[in-house]
């Protein structure tokens, strides 16, 4: 029986040090906290902000930072922690030093470091992809607001119920909703930026591989912002679905799919076209609704009273 207290003394006073240590560290936070409450200004802004190419990539990332910084802590604390259990056991719990008991923390460790590891390599392999989608939807989001000086309306990281959409512009020739994908190329070989996009066999052939064409999510995001819009403004708006290939030339194109192919690099000959599908009033109508959706992030340092606090801005 007192070998149990014993063990339990030793973990209960570990678990309690470490209860410590986070509540001093949370002490300023909340001193921080609340004098920022009992302030007088706050915010000058007077609404919430639109959203900006790779908003949710640029939310995953953070995500992802702090998943990196809490597992590369505890890679980093993981020998001390397993050194600090064994001598406590020597010097609180009289254990003798024996070569088992020296083994068997080793090996503890080595497996929870692996585990760690393991861990550690799995969030940098998402975090290198979602850089490179930032990146692509910033290089394609740059390309596409140059449209707003040909009368365009274009909006960023659409949420829909399935996801979001990366960008829609909004032009007189029709409503698009533009995915990006940055897919990396290989290092090495003469045609390594070249594909073709062959709608036959529903994908895309870079020189390194063949990448399917997720058609039915793309018109999964189209039909419903389609139907979103088409109720809002009480007008039949159709949207078409197309996908942006930063970085990459387009060779040649193989049928025609549902999904139009594009390097977003110049995009007027994409979106702006002689044909008239949408009036001013029109564009002016999605551009408000999408408006609506968008504008969702908000202000930091901003004290919202419940009450009647959009009439008050």
């Amino acid at each position: 029986m007192s070998e149990i207290f014993r063990w339990a003394l030793l973990v209960g006073s570990s678990v309690a040090l470490i209860g410590v240590g986070c509540l001093c560290a949370a002490v300023p936070v909340l001193i921080w906290k609340r004098r920022q409450a009992k302030e007088l200004r706050h915010n000058p802004l007077a609404r919430d902000m639109l959203r900006g190419p790779g908003y949710s990539l640029r939310r995953k990332l953070d995500d992802l930072d702090t998943d990196l910084m809490t597992y590369a802590v505890c890679f980093m604390v993981s020998p001390l922690v397993i050194y600090t259990f064994h001598i406590s056991n020597s010097y609180f719990l009289g254990k003798q030093e024996t070569t088992h008991r020296v083994v068997a923390d080793v090996v503890v460790l080595i497996i929870g470091m692996a585990i760690l590891g393991w861990r550690l390599l799995r969030i940098l392999e998402e975090r290198k992809i979602a850089v490179l989608g930032l990146e692509g939807e910033i290089s394609t989001a740059q390309e596409l607001d140059q449209l707003m000086l040909e009368g365009c309306r274009v909006f960023h990281d659409i949420p829909t119920d399935y996801g979001n959409i990366d960008h829609v512009v909004v032009s007189g020739s029709g409503v698009y909703a533009v995915n990006t994908k940055c897919l990396q190329k290989p290092k090495q070989g003469n045609d390594k930026a070249i594909v073709v996009v062959d709608h036959k066999n529903n994908c895309v052939k870079f020189p390194d591989r063949d990448w399917k064409i997720p058609n039915d999510q793309f018109e999964t995001e189209s039909n419903w912002l389609s139907k979103y819009l088409s109720s809002a403004t009480a007008e039949n708006i159709k949207v078409e679905s197309m996908l942006a290939l930063p970085g990459w030339f387009i060779e040649k194109r193989i049928g025609r799919g549902p999904v139009y192919v594009f390097n977003p690099v110049k995009p007027k000959r994409f979106f702006v076209h002689k044909r008239t599908q949408n009036t001013p009033k029109q564009i002016q109508q999605v551009a408000h609704q999408l408006e609506q959706l968008c504008r969702d992030v908000e202000r930091s340092f901003f004290d919202n009273p419940k009450w009647d606090s959009d009439k008050r801005e």
